[in-house]
């Protein structure tokens, strides 16, 4: 018993027993909504197992030093009893919460669709050193392992490796889709998990591992970080979205880019295709009767990218199918420009800018279909008239397509919404504010991403980045 009399008095320099109970609330709390942000996802999921691991830590110390003597006292339970379960609990926080964050790690990084069925192993071989620990150190006696400098440095070693290991992880994912859509999402879900992960590795330890004096409760300051993630992570929810969870507006699916779309926009491809079909039967009725104008030559063009849109995509909804290849884009440009009809009462001009000579791999019947919902949101956003031009740059990371107008420009309040689906700033009813969204996807489809800059009064510029060099996305498809 001195031993654990050691244990017990260093343990009074920590916080207030009460102080911990809202550590360990505080923890619930923050990775309960990451939870209810969607209960499918299995990111959230694991995110929410890792978490509810670590608070482990936090309520074990509170049971045990607070609550547990009033129970003793009052022959609730015994001695024996509150030492067990601080053992139990302490190797459940020691050898389970890390391998849970690399798990957490392998989802982040979609190793579940690249390793198939061999992830159910590697997810297994996770924990593989978590019973190599149990049995070595059995998880009943963590109470007085923990002044043994032998368990302390092997523990410290197991976790610190985990911690290393899940980092670089997380870290490859996001370098692999730096230029993706989804990638200040994913880096905000990968900073609350880092930053608490790393400040309880490098504070939880250097008494144990090293023998350093009063710096065992230096673990508990976590508090203070919680508390700002949780602050931080209600500051997102109402402000752009954070773990797949916004407030004000619907939730969505944060990992892989979708909306949630109402199912009236399925239905329009029917109705395009029947009257494509009436069109293309009129203009070869047309042509069989002498007409060969150049206007019927863009009808025809029109119908048959139409019909190869509708064939390829459920319009505008979240799975957008990709044939890529090399393209050149000056030849689409200029196709673009000669084929636009703008309305006759408006002095607008399209012209072509700066345009590099390196193809762009792509799919170019959905990058034809995004300047096409690019030009006329500028041509509405220039009643007056103005001019639209479109350029093409590639740099050592990136190409990017830009749209720019000289329009009445966005509010910041409006930029924030552009991408929404069903958002239009347009009066009547003859829009379905769905021409960016879809941009967003078919973006997000191609690893890329897409930005806006605007400003009242001074127009707008929307840029389409691709990745470059970069051949391997998805041509069966992106959900």
């Amino acid at each position: 018993m001195d031993q654990f009399n050691v244990i017990h008095e260093a343990a009074q320099q920590g916080l207030p027993g009460e102080m911990l109970l809202v550590f360990t609330m505080v923890l619930w709390c923050i990775f309960t909504l990451i939870l209810l942000a969607d209960l499918h996802n299995k990111l959230n999921n694991w995110c929410f197992i890792s978490g509810i691991l670590f608070s482990v830590g936090a309520l074990k110390e509170y049971l045990f030093y607070t609550l547990g003597p009033q129970l003793i006292q009052a022959s609730i339970w015994t001695d024996d009893f509150s030492e067990g379960l601080y053992s139990v609990l302490s190797a459940v926080f020691y050898y389970l919460a890390m391998p849970s964050v690399l798990v957490f790690a392998f989802f982040f990084h979609r190793l579940e669709q690249q390793a198939g069925r061999w992830f159910l192993f590697l997810s297994i071989a996770a924990y593989l050193p978590a019973a190599a620990l149990v049995c070595i150190f059995p998880f009943t006696q963590t109470l007085y392992f923990q002044q043994d400098t032998v368990f302390c440095l092997s523990v410290a070693g197991y976790n610190w490796g985990m911690g290393i290991l899940s980092t670089v992880v997380l870290l490859h994912a996001l370098w692999e889709e730096r230029l993706s859509m989804r990638f200040q999402q994913r880096r905000l879900a990968a900073m609350t998990m880092l930053v608490p992960l790393w400040f309880w590795l490098v504070s939880a330890f250097p008494y144990h591992a090293l023998g350093i004096p009063n710096l065992r409760k230096l673990w508990q300051f976590n508090l203070i970080i919680a508390l700002c993630i949780l602050i931080f992570f209600l500051c997102r929810a109402f402000h752009g979205g954070i773990w797949g969870l916004r407030f004000r507006r619907e939730t969505y699916d944060w990992t892989s880019g979708g909306q949630v779309i109402q199912r009236n926009a399925h239905y329009v491809g029917h109705a395009l295709k029947n009257d494509l079909a009436k069109i293309e039967w009129c203009t070869a009725l047309m042509q069989s009767r002498g007409y060969l104008d150049h206007e019927l030559d863009i009808i025809n063009g029109a119908v048959l990218h139409l019909k190869q849109f509708v064939n390829r995509t459920k319009l505008y909804a979240q799975q957008i199918t990709l044939m890529p290849e090399l393209c050149a884009v000056k030849p689409l440009f200029q196709s673009t420009v000669a084929e636009t009809v703008f309305p006759m009462d408006r002095d607008i001009i399209l012209s072509v800018g700066r345009c590099d000579a390196q193809p762009l791999f792509c799919d170019q019947t959905h990058l034809r279909e995004m300047l096409s919902n690019l030009i006329d949101n500028a041509v509405n956003a220039m009643p007056e008239g103005g001019r639209i031009e479109l350029s093409y740059c590639c740099q050592r990371w990136k190409a990017v397509i830009s749209v720019t107008d000289t329009g009445y420009g966005m509010e910041p309040g409006t930029l924030q919404q552009v991408f929404d689906p069903y958002f239009t700033t347009r009066q009547g009813g003859g829009n379905m504010g769905l021409g960016l969204y879809y941009c967003w996807n078919v973006m997000n489809a191609h690893h890329g991403s897409i930005s806006v800059k605007s400003a009242p009064g001074r127009g707008s510029t929307v840029s389409l980045c691709f990745p470059m060099h970069r051949q391997n996305v998805h041509k069966g498809g992106v959900q």
